[in-house]
């Protein structure tokens, strides 16, 4: 894949934007990856201020897009209407609405002579403030356009892989539970862009969200509550559903964060299996926590379960799926690690104190730290729906676990952090209580076999890589 930037700075009239990218896909199929569905939540990084709040239509002329532009604690509306629209060939939009005097952004997709196509993302754009917003503003405007391009360029390829990979297995009916978590939400637009999926949500009432279009059905597991006679006719059914670890721990927030995984699977599991037609696979969440705390001990699916709360948590939760695989269905347990991403978990916490300059440390700092990018999250569970080789536990980690120091230390790097403090156990403790133990002093290296047996390549192997791509501090080459 190589890419080409370049720009035009006209004072008085404009400012240009390009970016060029070859992609290795034909131009209609590169094309027809816009007009799918999710294909715009895709391509919004996750540390952009602007969220997709509506799509009315695909990108014929004529359709609307609209999004919610945060900054800080101030938030507008962004909307584009699309014009241009050629087969196979471009789509335009234009902003009606937003934070710029003028902005028109023309996508085309060039055929070149080996069958894949060059994607040319041009922009011609009017900062406000009249001669003086070019001269205050086109700095950072350029340098935040070539970041999100460049986001958006790898992502269209990740996803154009996967798209080829899937070949006959497109187009499934999928369940999803716990869709509007930190991994559903970015799971769904992969399935439907890259995939061509089609998703329902099951969802615990009340289900009157207003980010998606796609069809709910309503459950209640602390109640034992699900319509069975809904849930026939699934291909596949992903279980994400659980109570969010972080917090406190206090004894009833270790009580939701049990009996959320353990009630609900079961419900699910025992709902299935009474089905005339069950699906053939089902996904269920599960975590690396399985393990334990096991120092530099190298440990793959067939290691044995570790000690404490998470590890008896993880076991129960696994163990809750055995009535599902005993009627057939093909079960795959997802050990996930530490999954990465600016919009939660571990790295969004990290991140807040960067704005200040620090850094900080946590824990011992020759602990183990078995990471994940969310892409390779989302990935590993796509690549799991069409390998139908792939079942039991599934260790969802990248192949190059770090050490917590170095894990600090290319955080601090990337976002340009002055100072880095050491959180001391005692410290940490008293912030996070008995989830420190778990998820800060805890040590596990932990080996992704089964997703490598399998032949899933990873979206992102390494670290600095990962972090440069999750917070938009990437490495580009000017050509």
């Amino acid at each position: 894949m190589t890419m080409e930037v370049s720009s035009i700075f006209e004072p008085k009239t404009r400012s240009i934007f390009i970016k060029s990218t070859k992609i290795p896909a034909t131009n209609k199929d590169a094309f027809d990856y816009h007009a799918r569905e999710g294909a715009l939540e895709r391509l919004v990084p996750p540390w952009s201020i602007l969220t997709v709040t509506g799509h009315e239509g695909d990108i014929r002329d004529g359709a609307i897009s609209t999004f919610k532009v945060s900054l800080g604690p101030i938030g507008f509306k962004w909307m584009a209407a699309h014009f241009g629209y050629l087969q196979d060939q471009q789509f335009k939009d234009k902003m009606i609405k937003g934070p710029f005097q003028s902005w028109i952004h023309t996508h085309s997709f060039i055929p070149d002579e080996i069958g894949h196509c060059i994607m040319e993302d041009k922009i011609a754009y009017s900062p406000r403030f009249g001669k003086l917003g070019p001269i205050l503003l086109n700095n950072t405007i350029q340098n935040s356009l070539n970041q999100l391009f460049h986001y958006r360029h790898r992502i269209l390829s990740n996803d154009i892989n996967l798209w080829k990979i899937a070949g006959r297995n497109k187009g499934q009916k999928i369940l999803i539970t716990g869709s509007h978590g930190l991994i559903g939400s970015s799971l769904i637009p992969l399935l439907t862009a890259a995939g061509e999926h089609k998703i329902t949500r099951l969802a615990r009432p009340p289900s009157n969200r207003n980010n998606t279009n796609s069809h709910s059905i309503v459950w209640d597991p602390s109640d034992d509550k699900v319509n069975v006679k809904e849930l026939e006719g699934f291909d596949v059914v992903v279980h994400l559903a659980g109570e969010n670890i972080f917090g406190r721990w206090t004894d009833s927030k270790k009580q939701r964060i049990l009996e959320s995984r353990i009630k609900s699977t079961r419900l699910l599991c025992d709902s299935l299996i009474k089905l005339a037609n069950p699906p053939s696979t089902l996904i269920c969440a599960s975590a690396i926590g399985f393990y334990g705390n096991r120092g530099d001990e190298v440990l793959d699916e067939e290691s044995k379960p570790g000690s404490g709360f998470l590890s008896d948590v993880c076991q129960k939760w696994e163990e809750s799926t055995e009535t599902a695989r005993d009627a057939g269905i093909r079960v795959v347990n997802t050990r996930f690690g530490v999954v990465l991403t600016p919009k939660g978990g571990i790295l969004q916490k990290l991140l807040a104190p960067s704005r200040l300059g620090l850094s900080f440390r946590l824990g011992d700092s020759n602990r183990y730290i078995s990471w994940v990018s969310i892409e390779d999250v989302i990935g590993s569970i796509f690549y799991s729906i069409i390998n139908s080789s792939i079942r039991g536990p599934v260790n969802v980690v990248s192949p190059n676990p770090v050490t917590s120091l170095e894990f600090s230390k290319t955080l601090a790097r990337i976002v340009k952090s002055k100072i880095m403090l050491p959180i001391s156990q005692k410290l940490a403790r008293m912030m996070f209580g008995e989830l420190e133990d778990a998820l800060i002093s805890s040590s596990a290296l932990v080996v992704p076999n089964k997703l490598s047996s399998a032949g899933y390549r990873f979206v992102n192997p390494k670290v600095e890589d990962t972090l440069r791509l999750l917070v938009g501090h990437q490495i580009i080459s000017q050509e």
